[in-house]
């Protein structure tokens, strides 16, 4: 099995030592983050808040006039891609469609292609995203985006759900803290740097619960943020079990679709509003739930279009792609670039919380189903698809309690070892589970033509036959329940 060695030294360290090494490695991010320049941007980002519809897509106008020029002039793929066409026509935001789309795969292929003059990878940020379709892609961000970064997230989606960096949080995303195999508590560990206590979203069940809302309420957690899959699992295995709602503050989702189900099991357990959070490791685009539940556009993030499949504009209330063009990365500018999820425009924008800015609807391209180990815990979505460049996309299909198959699409170099490292990684957070690679020439939708990371076969039974004649299993073999 191939594993990260970082993490292999991390799990080997005594729990004490693993704390300590979150607590110092936060302490190196608190430079970066929340440094120089962060409270300027803090400062903008408060104003900017007050912008109309129409200030907005003006500053918006603005910049992206300077992106164009950049990766006009700058940027390698851009400078060939664009030939012919008269980018310096490209003055507001109806001017976009100009411009041709572009998608994950052709960066994974053209990767310093895109980096911005002659920008070198070990300078710059690395951020990695396994998308929607399971693909893994890495993105360059420059260091001076950090701090603005940060500074965007602290006044737009903390501040505006009433919390704040500085109140002790509770967190559940995909880092594995504690190995996937691990069978006794602690599932968590405390960065005392930043006060976050980071629970593992891969060891829930109605067992485990009352040991993590306990580790919550001990260390002094006020709000939780993290996967709404993960956060929810935790809320209804907790209510399950009968344990008393813990009240929070506020709780942030972001990184899957909460569903109804999910955002009631939230509320009902930890008493507080849930917010969700729209937004993507690559940085284009960004979107934050009001109290009145609309999900507003942030305009300084970047300009979003909602396409059909021929590229025409979507109607509000018209379900299509989102493609975005971010304003805020220097370093490896996206145009148009082609988010893999699926929403919609609000019909009417106008929100009692008063905010202008345009709604979404709903976001609809992030649908993961849990995987469930055999001993009852519910993992949501996996981060274990971003193991390597080489794997075009990939997807979990478990069909049995205690096994799973892990589908394969090989991208240019790749190799056997590619899907070893892949399956390592989510063995290493899953743990009592068997997984078997098959390489496939495409990953199957959904009979909506969506491409989700994991599929429990016991909850899509209008799947089973696509996938008993890809992997040669009878379509009524004992699915996981």
């Amino acid at each position: 099995m191939i594993r990260d060695w970082k993490m292999e030294l991390y799990w080997r360290l005594p729990l004490l030592l693993q704390e300590r090494a979150l607590s110092m490695y936060a302490r190196r991010l608190d430079r970066l983050y929340y440094g120089a320049d962060y409270e300027k941007w803090c400062d903008w980002f408060r104003a900017s808040g007050s912008w109309t519809l129409e200030q907005g897509e003006e500053w918006q106008s603005s910049r992206l006039r300077e992106i164009v020029a950049l990766c006009a002039t700058a940027v390698p793929y851009y400078r060939d891609a664009w030939r012919g066409i008269d980018w310096k026509a490209i003055r507001a935001l109806s001017d976009l469609p100009r411009l041709p789309r572009l998608d994950k795969q052709t960066i994974r292929e053209n990767e310093q292609a895109f980096l911005a003059g002659s920008l070198d990878q070990k300078d710059l940020w690395v951020e990695k995203t396994s998308g929607t379709s399971g693909t893994a892609l890495r993105i360059f961000w420059p260091m001076a985006m950090l701090p603005r970064w940060w500074a965007l997230t602290e006044v737009m989606v903390r501040n505006a759900a009433g919390v704040a960096q500085n109140v002790p949080r509770a967190m559940m995303g995909g880092r594995a803290v504690v190995r996937g195999d691990a069978t006794r508590p602690p599932y968590w560990r405390f960065n005392a740097r930043w006060r976050q206590l980071y629970l593992s979203s891969y060891h829930v069940s109605k067992t485990s619960a009352p040991g993590y809302v306990d580790a919550m309420r001990r260390h002094g957690s006020r709000w939780i943020t993290g996967y709404g899959s993960a956060i929810a699992a935790l809320a209804e295995s907790a209510i399950e079990a009968g344990i008393a709602p813990f009240p929070l503050d506020a709780a942030i989702t972001s990184g899957d679709t909460l569903l109804p189900g999910m955002r009631a099991a939230i509320e009902k357990f930890f008493q507080c509003l849930c917010f969700d959070h729209y937004g993507q490791c690559e940085g284009v685009a960004m979107a934050m739930e009001c109290r009145e539940g609309r999900m507003h556009l942030i305009p300084s993030v970047g300009i979003v279009e909602i396409l059909r499949e021929d590229g025409s504009p979507c109607m509000p209330g018209e379900v299509g792609e989102i493609v975005a063009t971010g304003l805020m990365n220097d370093a490896m500018p996206l145009v148009r670039y082609r988010l893999g999820d699926f929403a919609a425009w609000a019909a009417d924008s106008r929100c009692a919380c008063g905010n202008p800015q345009r709604a979404l609807d709903r976001v609809e391209g992030r649908v993961d189903d849990y995987l469930r180990t055999p001993s009852g815990r519910k993992i949501g979505r996996l981060a274990g698809f971003r193991g390597s460049p080489a794997i075009h996309s990939a997807q979990l299909v478990q069909d049995t309690p205690s096994h799973a198959f892990l589908l394969v699409r090989p991208g240019a170099a790749y190799s056997r070892k590619d899907g070893e490292r892949v399956r390592g990684d989510i063995l290493s957070r899953a743990g009592d589970l068997s997984i078997d690679i098959r390489e496939v020439a495409e990953i199957p939708k959904t009979p909506q033509g969506k491409t989700i990371l994991v599929v429990r076969l016991a909850d899509r039974p209008e799947m089973r036959e696509t996938y008993a004649r890809l992997l040669g299993q009878p379509a009524d073999v004992k699915a996981a329940s």
